[in-house]
């Protein structure tokens, strides 16, 4: 009977079950509830690993009062069949902390928590201590506490990917800025606070970045930070003596890594990765605004824009954090197409499929159709137009997504199914990561374990069924993806298409006093070197002519989706001959002339003429120029 409920193991599971009621007593509170708990375990991800934590659990708590809580709510069955049948880890810090049982039961718990919720939750947890050692360990209870109410939601299907990671990630920022106010408090009494220049205070702030930054943290993920403080100085002196604003920085910096890293008797709080400060591992772990300001203006390369895309201020001083940001913005987003952006990226991501050619297992994370390719896409685009398009500048993959298909840079077919394998492939990361607390993106070999992974995300059926329909989902997400990654990336030269040049009458008609000089600029627009189209369009917008023949050429090329670079050029001739027949203003045919000319030739680099990746014609393309003063 146990095998036909899913049970591989029905001997062992036979013997949980006895060991869960060895007294008559036991069984007699237990039978009102049996069989849907047993019903529960076989649906259950994995029905023996569920059954096996039960009897786990009920061996530290109090029989009688577990049985009575398990007849009395509704839910608690349900949960705990989920919550042990998913995750070893969970089931584990439960059992270290049986009483918390009661606590996921309460309403008020099993809902979304904001950042004041748990800032409040924190102080009421370290209010009892003040020693350091005590703190870290109330802390990390407070952590595993909250994770547990987090993933709970999750696996039941209360809370959506976004809330799940919105929520991870705002969990890290209130450990962190725990960390930092703990370690600050220790630095100060030691050399003072720290000056600038000037004699005023200074501080330092926590910049979240990758998917901390963009607050859609990981169950295990590594937390990548990096920190900046206001100006160099000197502190004001403390019972150690005086520090360099440097020095100071430096020593905080260590001792809060220390603080979330430190494994004590409770765990750990979170792993830390520096590297993506400037230099990497070589680099100081603290920089002054200035230091940033002058790396990234000097030396930054193009990887480095694009981490800066999910920085986030999220622990610290403010007042440091939103200057930082301003200059975040500054160093990524810069007005005008970029051509190289694309190549530099597509690189970025055949070093990483290099890397992974010798590895075994298909990555959901870093393999062909995963999650970096997806990222790498939005990337791309966000670095392309985001500097003339405002609305693209977004943290999180997910939202990015809607905004870019929103404003026509993916077509609406292409977004939605890029968002659907984001879901589908962050979920499967999540189900490989929950299991052991695994910092893991590799799809197990074997069956049976293919199968449980299956089940977990939400597969339906026996653990083969489940493990067939998941290969044949998983296959065609990640083909759906590679293609658009593989499109978006490719290189192609642009078709070169003849576009003839209004004559002289149309243009003396327009209201061109020298036509022939004219002309000769829109020739030059249309089919001289493409330097000279951007020079030409640059002078432009540092001057705008009220003589007409002064206006060639101008306007500006409107951000657009990844190359239609030829259609462009077709149709921008098109309208600068149409603006000539209307007798439209000389500025007008200037403005289509230059956008015929533009568009096609950087298309040559930016990437493939896809209609996928194009604008619709309902885009809404117009209204958006005019928003951006065209």
């Amino acid at each position: 009977m146990l095998r036909r409920h899913g049970f591989a193991a029905p001997a062992a599971a036979l013997a949980n079950l006895h060991a869960l009621t060895p007294t008559p007593r036991d069984a007699e509170l237990l039978g009102p509830v049996f069989p849907r708990l047993l019903a529960e375990l076989a649906a259950a991800p994995d029905p023996d690993m569920a059954l096996n934590n039960l009897e786990r659990y009920v061996e530290v708590v109090d029989r009688t009062v577990f049985f009575g809580t398990l007849a009395a709510h509704p839910g608690a069955v349900g949960l705990l069949a989920r919550l042990f049948g998913s995750s070893q880890f969970l089931a584990d810090a439960l059992r270290r902390r049986p009483n918390l049982l009661a606590w996921l039961l309460e309403p008020l718990t099993m809902r979304q928590w904001l950042a004041d919720d748990l800032e409040t939750d924190l102080a009421r947890t370290l209010a009892p201590f003040a020693a350091r050692d005590a703190r870290m360990n109330a802390l990390r209870r407070f952590k595993y506490r909250q994770l547990l109410r987090i993933a709970s939601r999750d696996l039941l299907g209360d809370a959506d990917l976004t809330v799940t990671t919105e929520e991870l990630a705002r969990l890290a920022d209130v450990c962190l800025g725990e960390a930092w106010r703990l370690a600050d408090a220790t630095l100060r009494a030691q050399y003072g606070a720290p000056r600038d220049g000037d004699g005023a205070e200074t501080a330092v702030a926590v910049i979240g970045m990758g998917k901390l930054g963009g607050n859609e943290l990981n169950y295990s993920s590594d937390i990548d930070l990096m920190f900046v403080y206001g100006a160099d100085g000197e502190t004001e002196g403390g019972a150690e003596g005086r520090l360099a604003n440097g020095d100071y920085f430096a020593r905080l910096v260590r001792e809060i890594v220390a603080l979330l890293e430190s494994v004590t008797e409770e765990g750990y709080a979170f792993r830390v990765d520096l590297r993506l400060r400037p230099e990497g591992r070589m680099g100081p772990v603290v920089l002054s605004l200035e230091g940033y300001r002058t790396y990234y203006a000097e030396r930054a390369e193009l990887w480095e824009r694009q981490a800066l895309l999910k920085a986030r201020a999220c622990a610290g001083d403010e007042r440091v954090g939103a200057r930082f940001m301003e200059l975040a913005r500054s160093v990524v987003y810069r007005s005008g197409l970029d051509a190289s952006i694309v190549g530099s990226v597509r690189g970025m991501k055949q070093e990483i499929d290099r890397h992974q050619e010798d590895k075994a297992g298909e990555n959901v994370k870093l393999g062909r159709g995963g999650i970096r390719e997806i990222e790498f896409l939005v990337q791309a685009l966000q670095l392309l137009y985001g500097g003339d398009d405002s609305w693209l500048r977004e943290r999180t993959t997910l939202k990015a997504l809607f905004r870019l298909t929103e404003r026509g840079y993916l077509a609406p077919g292409l977004g939605h199914a890029l968002s659907e394998a984001y879901v589908h492939l962050r979920t499967v990361e999540h189900r490989l990561q929950i299991l052991h607390e695994f910092q893991t993106h590799t799809l197990p070999d074997a069956p049976d374990e293919l199968g449980r992974l299956a089940r977990r995300v939400g597969v339906a059926g026996s653990a083969a069924q489940a493990a067939r329909e998941f290969q044949r989902r998983h296959r065609a997400i990640t083909l759906t993806v590679h293609r658009a990654f593989t499109e978006f990336f490719a290189e192609r030269p642009a078709p070169r298409i003849r576009v003839r040049v209004p004559s002289l009458l149309a243009l003396q008609a327009t209201g061109f006093r020298d036509p022939e000089r004219a002309r000769h600029n829109l020739r030059l627009i249309l089919e001289g070197p493409p330097g000279l189209a951007r020079r030409r369009l640059a002078e432009s917008r540092s001057r705008r002519s009220s003589e007409p023949d002064g206006a060639l050429p101008g306007g500006r090329r409107p951000p657009g989706g990844v190359d239609r670079a030829a259609g462009e050029r077709s149709r921008g001739a098109q309208r600068a001959r149409a603006a000539v027949r209307r007798r439209r203003s000389p500025h007008a045919v200037a403005h289509h002339a230059a956008r015929a000319a533009g568009g096609a030739r950087r298309s040559a680099h930016v990437g493939p003429s896809q209609a996928r990746l194009r604008f619709p014609r309902n885009s809404g393309q117009g209204v958006r120029l005019r928003a951006h003063g065209q």
